[in-house]
């Protein structure tokens, strides 16, 4: 019986000495996840390579910011993530047999961690797409702390081609290859580089072989605020479509302003490019494939024409030649400018803030008429700027008008208030004709062809109109109020009256009136988000041109309709109107803040 139990236990014990010495121990995995650092608030990372030290495994991150590290030896490591270029990241864990074991990194910014290769792409350039058989050149910066150029290997590789080239970086750190084989295809294209501790970096590129063949954009000439493109015919079987494209930098991805489907189409003119010291403007021929090609870039100046560095406050148009008075306030000056010809005629200093300016003929040849807060209204030769005359009105004046009879009209400030805050003045002898009004300061306008003026105040809350009669001798018939005194919209700033003499038309909101002395409110045209900013008239006067301040248009409204049925987009956001021989002359910001300027010259007979 003991032999027996004795042969039993010595059996188990066989057994469990055959079991022991058979048992082995498995690796571990590690899934490692990869987040830019605390500025940028948990933002994934692709494409970052995660070792460990002491080695083992390494991965690439991919779009989650994740790689999985399988098989690695039970032990304490550190795990480090590095993204070329930006920085690096560190965590220290202990990898467990049959286990997964999850870690967070987060790469600092500028943090290096010198373990293992850099890697920096120079060539091919982004976006890298070429045409089958297109020689392809790759050209890469690679180092490493501590070895040398000659004992990195780099390995260039493709998805669909495997193997490119297996070589060693030169004495400058640089490698060099070239290849006209890849097939046609997207190929992703690996680079790795591995030192001498057995540490290596992989980045990743997109490299496309279908990609149309080149194209030519000849030449882009700018002619009278347009800018026409001439571009030389697609020479492949694969095309599908030209793109025009206009980039405000050199270097800057542009938007695309046209395209056409016909391979013949070869040339195109923009009417509407920006007003900008520059842009640049380049061709995307696009093949069967959905793959692009972007031609040469040629730069213009001044595509949409000449811009003025001034911050106009006042303007008004010469009776029968492309000429525009300006007032700049923030330097003090008087210019002409010849919008055929892009030009400044004259300018002068003024030395003082002035009010809102007329032109006007009144026998002594065409005149500039410039008010000013020193009680002067000065006088100016219109074409050569000298001063004619100084009218001495003895108090700050707003605004000056004349309709070419003799006299002129102008709106003071006096003390107190009530005193004939609107005068007439002799051009001849300067001398007081007549005075009435209410408000000090109005903006004051001609209803053509007529002695009669319509004003609005700038100086008191509720805003109110005015009524003036003269004879021909500049003496005031006739004053009178409005009767609304603010229940509709007035602004002194946005006001022109039909070039018929019908109405006025006002505010940013387009709220019109008879003009006439019943000043009888009409409505407001239908303008929805848009916000006027001045107003022009068609011949007749049956058509208003409004310019907006928030979009680039000139919309078409019906009178009596007041309905908008449709918009001219021009270049700038439009400040000053003019209608002259069939165009509307518009002083526009070429942006909506801006102080900047440029003339627009807008068909509409």
């Amino acid at each position: 019986m003991k032999t027996k139990l004795f042969l039993i236990l010595s059996l188990i014990l066989a057994v469990g000495s055959c079991k022991k010495d058979d048992l082995t121990i498995n690796n571990g995995d590690l899934y490692v996840t990869v987040y830019a650092g605390y500025n940028y608030s948990h933002v994934p990372i692709e494409g970052a390579n995660i070792f460990t030290v002491p080695p083992s495994q390494q991965g690439v991150t991919d779009g989650f910011g994740s790689v999985l590290l399988t098989d690695i030896e039970p032990a304490s490591y550190e795990v480090y993530a590095n993204l070329d270029g930006y920085g690096s990241g560190k965590q220290v864990v202990r990898v467990m047999a049959d286990s997964l074991k999850s870690i967070t990194l987060y790469i600092e910014q500028g943090v290096t961690t010198g373990f293992t290769p850099e890697i920096e792409v120079i060539l091919p350039a982004y976006p890298a797409n070429f045409s089958l058989n297109e020689n392809i050149v790759f050209s890469l910066t690679i180092t490493d702390s501590d070895t040398p150029a000659n004992e990195l290997d780099v390995i260039i590789s493709s998805n669909l081609d495997g193997t490119l080239v297996e070589t060693h970086p030169d004495a400058s750190n640089n490698v060099k290859f070239e290849t006209a084989n890849l097939s046609r295809g997207l190929h992703e294209i690996t680079i790795k580089a591995t030192d001498a501790d057995g540490y290596s970096t992989s980045k990743i590129i997109t490299v496309s072989t279908m990609a149309p063949g080149n194209i030519t954009l000849e030449s882009a000439v700018a002619t009278s605020g347009s800018v026409h493109l001439q571009w030389k015919k697609y020479g492949f079987d694969d095309f599908k479509r030209y793109e025009v494209l206009r980039s405000t930098t050199k270097d800057g991805e542009g938007h695309v302003i046209a395209s056409f489907n016909e391979i013949t189409t070869l040339s195109y003119t923009d009417d509407l490019p920006p007003f900008a010291s520059e842009v640049y403007y380049y061709i995307r021929v696009s093949n069967s494939d959905e793959q692009t090609r972007n031609s040469n870039k040629i730069q213009v100046i001044e595509p949409a024409g000449k811009i003025y560095y001034n911050a106009i406050s006042d303007a008004v148009h010469h009776p029968s030649e492309p000429i525009v008075f300006v007032i700049d306030n923030a330097s003090q000056k008087l210019l002409s400018i010849n919008y055929e010809t892009q030009t400044i005629l004259n300018t002068i200093s003024l030395g003082e803030t002035v009010g809102k300016i007329d032109v006007a003929d009144n026998g002594f040849g065409l005149e500039v008429y410039v008010p000013n807060s020193n009680g002067f209204i000065k006088v100016y030769n219109a074409s050569t700027f000298n001063l004619v005359k100084s009218i001495n009105t003895g108090l700050a004046t707003q605004c000056v008008v004349s309709n070419g009879n003799g006299y002129l009209v102008a709106s003071l400030r006096p003390s107190p208030w009530w005193e004939q805050p609107i005068r007439t003045y002799s051009r001849s002898t300067g001398i007081n004709i007549s005075g009435n009004g209410d408000h000090e300061g109005d903006r004051i306008r001609f209803i053509p062809n007529t002695d009669k003026t319509i004003s609005i105040s700038t100086s008191v809350s509720p805003v109110d109109m005015e009524y003036l009669e003269m004879d021909s001798n500049g003496k005031i018939l006739l004053h009178k109020d409005d009767s609304y005194h603010g229940d509709h919209p007035l602004d002194p700033n946005i006001f022109r009256i039909s070039s018929n003499g019908e109405f006025a038309i006002t505010s940013n909101k387009g709220a019109v009136y008879t003009a006439n002395s019943s000043m009888t409110y009409k409505g407001m045209v239908d303008r929805g988000s848009l916000s006027f900013s001045d107003f022009a008239f068609s011949k007749d006067g049956n058509t208003i041109y409004a310019g907006t301040s928030n979009r680039t248009s000139l919309q078409i409204i019906k009178y009596p309709e007041l309905t908008r049925n449709d918009e001219i987009l021009i270049k700038g956001y439009p400040k000053f109107l003019f209608y002259s021989n069939g165009e509307i002359i518009s002083i526009s910001q070429t942006d909506m803040n801006g102080n900047n300027f440029a003339i627009e010259r807008i068909s509409i007979d």
